[in-house]
């Protein structure tokens, strides 16, 4: 199996990377989490995890040691598949969804899309005493912010905007919902300014 991958970025999305390894790219999927802490081009090293069913072989990438571990953990969990996972990844991070099992909050894990009461319980029997705390590695630098020129800001914002539809659409979601769940977050002036906490803010509003 693949442990991790390390080459140059070809392309980042908040739920897709393609990684250049020795003139191979690899199409790695990956949580809003672990987005938010890649760069936006150059090297970059991600730790992998190979998903294979009969109609694919898919591989799911993580910024650090307890993301890959919690996914690992979720995917041991009757009902919750890779996709479903990293999902749950992208409502919540490691740590966060961490303590809400070991507080055993059935309630908060239940807000997150696709998973009923049902599931909750059972994730959160099931990892409540798997679970340790884990190092995670050291941070990759934060991706570029937006520029100061006018022209650029309004281009970044339209990209924002489709970038946070299209990672929505694979999470799973409605494309209608999510192009109107946009439209009224953006319609506020303090609305955010980057991609990955648009995203959050669409997340926390379902």
């Amino acid at each position: 199996m693949i442990a991790f991958l390390e080459g140059d970025i070809a392309l980042k999305t908040p739920t897709l990377l393609i990684l250049q390894v020795g003139g191979v790219g690899y199409e790695v999927h990956i949580s809003l989490n672990t987005y938010g802490k890649l760069p936006e081009t150059g090297p970059c090293k991600v730790l992998t995890h190979m998903s294979i069913r009969e109609d694919a072989h898919l591989l799911f990438g993580f910024a650090d040691a307890l993301e890959k571990s919690m996914f690992q953990h979720l995917i041991s969990v009757q009902g919750i598949g890779p996709q479903s996972a990293r999902t749950i990844l992208s409502y919540a991070s490691p740590s966060d969804l961490e303590d809400s099992i070991r507080r055993g909050a059935v309630h908060e894990i239940q807000r997150i899309k696709g998973i009923g009461p049902k599931t909750a319980q059972r994730l959160v029997l099931d990892l409540r005493d798997r679970i340790r705390p884990e190092t995670a590695l050291q941070g990759s630098p934060s991706p570029l912010g937006p520029s100061s020129n006018a022209d650029n800001e309004t281009s970044s914002h339209t990209k924002m905007q489709e970038e946070a539809l299209l990672a929505l659409v694979a999470l799973g979601f409605s494309r209608p919902a999510m192009e109107k769940s946009l439209r009224n977050i953006l319609s506020d002036p303090q609305s955010p300014h980057d991609t990955e906490s648009l995203i959050r803010a669409v997340l926390h509003s379902l």
